[in-house]
């Protein structure tokens, strides 16, 4: 559960989940960079038995900017390269490549939707509740039709705030800078925890956080996921994540080698790429979002745009129900969750590993529990500098939850 705070003098704004050219200190979207629309592709080359997973053909007047040709990858970044003088709202508000071509379609004058819902994903292992929900066809259970749409890290905020996406997963504390700056999305439900780590060599003389300062650390993204929350464990050490690290920003699969070469001394990464390092016994685990002083039940939430929570709450309610329940499910059914992982190509890495990863993850959703972890949760991140100065924690947190009457 990726997409803030990276490079921020405190009281600066920081990006959303930007991707990795965002600016430094920017709250940036979760931590993968695969091409929005782009289907799964089968295992195997063939159909499997479950629902497609990639969202039908669109229509050819929707699609203008399709075709152009993809950006070459951009070399590995320095925070300290990043932080000269760039200011957050952009990266918050950037984001036009998915919004450019990704049509929200809606029955004129009725607010009423005459298409699929869209869902995001990034292409992580912790998005099995996502990926459980919609081949196992709980969506449709409770009379849904969903589509689920792989998008760029650095697109998936501003798309689910536009209404070009419905909804999207992804940590709570990457989504605080975004909506505080207006984006209109709110989170609604948390689905598990786990998926957040931070890895060393096993040769490093590195026994914890407080010992990185100064020294350069790989993250997939400036203010991604990763970035986000152990930015939190940096100031409980008593440094300052916008100053005392070098964050330097590498393709979520280059970090493993960057750190085996030694152009990093760690790794801050959910998963699949903070736990192989350590499953191939190349790394050792620093810490992860399990535990410490800052703990969290949800690493990964469920984000809804503000249209859809306004227009059609039932809608809404009926979403994050079959959402947490496909958590639920995943947790119950660790090997068949893991099998639709690798069969549909969501994850880079055999059936053992990722079986070995959602073992590592507490499957417990909860509308409830979210909603009182926010509120002290904003308190603690603002002490790092990447919310405005003169937030105030529990209006943010009104902003921020969406309370759609979940029991749960």
């Amino acid at each position: 559960m990726a997409q803030d705070e990276n490079g921020v003098t405190p009281g600066t704004e920081p990006p959303a989940d930007g991707g990795s050219t965002a600016a430094a200190g920017s709250p940036a979207a979760p931590e993968n960079t695969a091409d929005v629309g782009e289907p799964a592709a089968p295992a195997n080359g063939t159909a499997p038995d479950l629902v497609q997973s990639a969202a039908p053909e669109p229509d050819p007047d929707e699609t203008a900017d399709l075709e152009a040709p993809a950006e070459p990858e951009p070399p590995a970044l320095s925070r300290r390269t990043l932080l000269a003088g760039t200011g957050i709202a952009a990266a918050v508000v950037a984001g036009g490549g998915l919004a450019a071509w990704l049509t929200t379609r809606r029955t004129p004058g009725t607010g009423g939707v005459d298409r699929a819902l869209r869902i995001g994903f990034g292409g992580g292992v912790c998005e099995a509740p996502l990926y459980v929900a919609h081949h196992q066809r709980i969506f449709e259970k409770h009379g849904l039709n969903v589509e689920i749409i792989k998008t760029g890290g650095d697109e998936i905020k501003d798309a689910v705030g536009a209404g070009k996406l419905d909804a999207a997963p992804g940590i709570f504390f990457s989504w605080l800078k975004p909506i505080e700056q207006g984006i209109d999305a709110k989170l609604a439900a948390g689905l598990h925890e786990g998926c957040l780590r931070i890895v060393v060599p096993n040769d490093s003389p590195i026994t914890s956080v407080a010992q990185l300062r100064d020294k350069p650390v790989g993250v997939a993204a400036i203010g991604d996921s990763a970035m986000s929350f152990f930015s939190l464990d940096l100031v409980d050490a008593g440094l300052n994540p916008s100053e005392d690290v070098d964050w330097r920003v590498f393709a979520n699969d280059q970090l493993p080698d960057a750190l085996a070469r030694g152009e990093i001394v760690a790794i801050a990464a959910s998963d699949p790429t903070g736990l192989l390092p350590t499953l191939k016994g190349k790394a050792r685990e620093l810490t992860n979002n399990s535990q410490g002083a800052n703990r969290q039940l949800y690493c990964c939430a469920t984000a809804v745009n503000g249209r859809l929570l306004r227009e059609e709450p039932d809608t809404a309610r009926k979403l994050i129900t079959a959402w947490a329940e496909g958590s639920r499910w995943a947790g119950a059914n660790i090997t068949e969750t893991a099998k639709i992982e690798v069969d549909n190509k969501y994850a880079a890495a055999d059936l053992g590993t990722v079986e070995a990863m959602l073992k590592s993850y507490g499957f417990n959703p909860s509308a409830n529990r979210l909603k009182g972890e926010i509120t002290p949760g904003i308190a603690k991140f603002a002490k790092t500098g990447y919310l405005d100065r003169k937030t105030d924690p529990e209006a943010l947190a009104t902003k921020v939850y969406a309370d759609l009457g979940l029991s749960w």
